[in-house]
């Protein structure tokens, strides 16, 4: 439910329409925390459903009508009580092993039993190459935010993405040297289980 308060904070910046909150999280957070319009629209809906936000419908001449939202005094007191972490959000705290399930590479992993040292260390070498990637991109936006003084609070949260990332290139250099030493004792045969 974090989603819709996010949205309510976009929206108590400016009023602005569903484009428009995409762009902002793009530009303001990265394009690594952005929204697709799955997540969005019905975000929206529900936040006007709960009388949090008001739309009004602006007519172009030459494009569709657009859509611009506007925070309600009933959406300003929710998004303040949020951000002060009072009240109940409706967040529940996230399940156990939420990591596992997020991550189709850590899923596989729990079957890499069943294939050969060599597809191990392959699968784990291009993980790695992901996550090496993705480390680059966000200290691209970490230089990019630190040019453009950006709020240090945004920053911190790219921080944090990027000591993740590096936290998983870590682990993910200590399962390749597992295969390597697996591959060393068993040259079993790949996709075969024992």
């Amino acid at each position: 439910m974090s989603i819709d308060y996010t949205i309510l904070g976009v929206l108590i910046e400016s009023p602005a329409h569903g484009y428009s909150i995409k762009k902002y999280l793009l530009e303001n957070f990265s394009r690594h925390f952005g929204v697709n319009d799955g997540q969005l629209y019905p975000s929206l809906g529900r936040l006007e459903a709960r009388g949090w936000i008001r739309k009004r419908v602006v007519h172009q001449r030459r494009s569709p009508a657009k859509h611009l939202y506007r925070v309600t005094p009933a959406g300003n007191a929710a998004f303040f009580e949020w951000l002060s972490g009072s009240g109940d959000s409706g967040e529940a705290e996230p399940v156990r092993y939420d990591f596992y399930w997020r991550h189709a590479f850590l899923q596989r992993c729990g079957f890499f039993r069943h294939l050969g040292p060599e597809q191990v260390a392959q699968q784990g070498a291009v993980e790695l190459g992901r996550v090496s990637q993705q480390i680059a991109d966000l200290e691209g936006v970490q230089e990019r935010m630190d040019q453009d003084a950006a709020d240090p609070y945004r920053r911190m949260i790219v921080e944090y993405g990027v000591r993740y990332q590096k936290m998983r290139r870590d682990w993910l250099a200590e399962l390749l040297e597992i295969s390597a030493g697996s591959a060393a004792r068993s040259p079993r045969v790949a996709g075969r289980s024992s």
